[in-house]
């Protein structure tokens, strides 16, 4: 098993990745540049490493000396991961969390009639109040992702249905950016909300930022397609696509997540900070998700979340 994070090993690498991030990012089907555990030979290496995600992993004699990944970065290792380019998940039938509730729990299927991206479906990640001065602070907004509401006033629906005694919001607040993919809804009736239960895994608790001490550890999530899954936190400080400081969780046996499970979110799975919030999850890519770090999303959707 990794050992406990250095702070000041973990300050530096931080760094060093930030100022390579660019530069790593341009090369040939380079994707994402994150911080990780290195793996060498199937075994897990005690400090982090600079971590290069590539469509195709090939022999480094077979590039050009300008398009080659550096095996060290100012004294740090690198690992090189082959996985195809991180997307938003989109439709894809499930069988977990589709059930009506009245009241709604986080996890639980939403539906967004004539959505041309996700096919309709998401999940209910939590709820969540604004903190927009402008805004009532009593009024309850559910929590999901920007690409699952392709415009405000978007009528939401719990389950997948068309008659009006299932719609129970309305998109209000819609954040696709470089740190988040986060949208809320404003509930139509206060009651309809069931705000301190996931369905699953139980009451959701205060955000808990992550550290490179947290590489390893497990996260657990409930969602419309997979239902309730663990996964290992893989790597931080993830800049994928168009996103950065992303997180990026692996599975454990079974996937962590599909698509249809947008817009759940992502909980530590035990320990001192078991059920803190972690992150809010947009994608994948074979056996990893991917998802916007939770503090990311209060700030720039100017909420705070309802927890215990």
């Amino acid at each position: 098993m990794p050992q406990n994070s250095d702070p000041y090993y973990d300050e530096r690498i931080i760094d060093v990745k930030y100022r390579h991030t660019s530069r790593l990012l341009a090369l040939n089907n380079v994707h994402t540049v994150a911080i990780g555990h290195k793996v060498a030979n199937g075994y897990v290496l005690p400090i982090p490493a600079i971590v290069v995600f590539t469509t195709h992993k090939r022999p480094l004699y077979e590039f050009p000396v300008n398009q080659r990944i550096p095996t060290v970065i100012e004294g740090f290792p690198t690992d090189v991961v082959e996985l195809p380019n991180f997307v938003p998940h989109q439709l894809k039938d499930g069988i977990p969390n589709r059930e009506r509730y009245r009241p709604v729990p986080g996890g639980a299927e939403i539906y967004m009639p004539n959505s041309p991206f996700t096919g309709g479906f998401c999940t209910l990640g939590m709820f969540v109040h604004s903190t927009r001065p402008q805004d009532n602070p009593e009024d309850i907004y559910l929590l999901s992702n920007a690409h699952c509401f392709y415009r405000n006033d978007q009528a939401i629906f719990q389950p997948e249905s068309h008659e009006s005694d299932n719609r129970i919001a309305y998109s209000s607040r819609i954040i696709n950016s470089s740190r988040v993919d986060a949208g809320i809804a404003q509930m139509l009736d206060n009651d309809d909300a069931q705000p301190y239960e996931i369905i699953g895994i139980g009451t959701p608790l205060s955000p808990y930022t992550l550290t490179l001490a947290n590489l390893s550890q497990t996260v657990v999530k409930s969602g419309r397609t997979t239902g309730v899954t663990i996964g290992r936190i893989a790597y931080l400080h993830a800049n994928a696509d168009d996103k950065r400081d992303q997180i990026i969780i692996a599975d454990i046996d079974t996937a962590f997540s599909d698509h249809g499970d947008s817009g759940s979110i992502v909980l530590m799975e035990s320990g001192e900070q078991r059920h803190h919030v972690v992150g809010l999850l947009w994608g994948g890519a074979e056996i990893y998700t991917i998802l916007s770090p939770i503090e990311m999303v209060v700030e720039e959707l100017e909420i705070s979340l309802i927890t215990a």
